[in-house]
């Protein structure tokens, strides 16, 4: 199977520097099923509702990050908690 290249944005990488050592192992942890297959089956990922472009959301415990797939490439727009998520999304439109 292919791989996907994951792409994080500068918003990402700002995301993961002010969180804790055990947040980012968590997230590193479920991002890696990112790079075999950006469309796994099961709850832990859905399609953003309610925005003009294509965005997922893959759940990561209390945390949300936001994605787009473009070719062979997932980029990583923003990991968030929940209640920031909310707000993110309203953002999109």
């Amino acid at each position: 199977m292919d791989k996907f290249n994951l792409i994080l944005s500068p918003k990402a990488v700002k995301d993961l520097n002010a969180s804790s050592e055990s947040f980012c192992l968590k997230i590193t942890t479920a991002v890696k099923i990112l790079s075999e297959n950006p469309f796994p089956r099961g709850k832990l990922i859905k399609k953003t509702k309610g925005t003009k472009s294509v965005f997922y959301r893959l759940r990561a415990d209390k945390y949300r990050v936001f994605y787009i797939i473009d070719a062979d490439k997932v980029v990583i727009l923003r990991i968030l908690n929940k209640k920031d998520a909310a707000r993110f999304i309203q953002t999109l439109n």
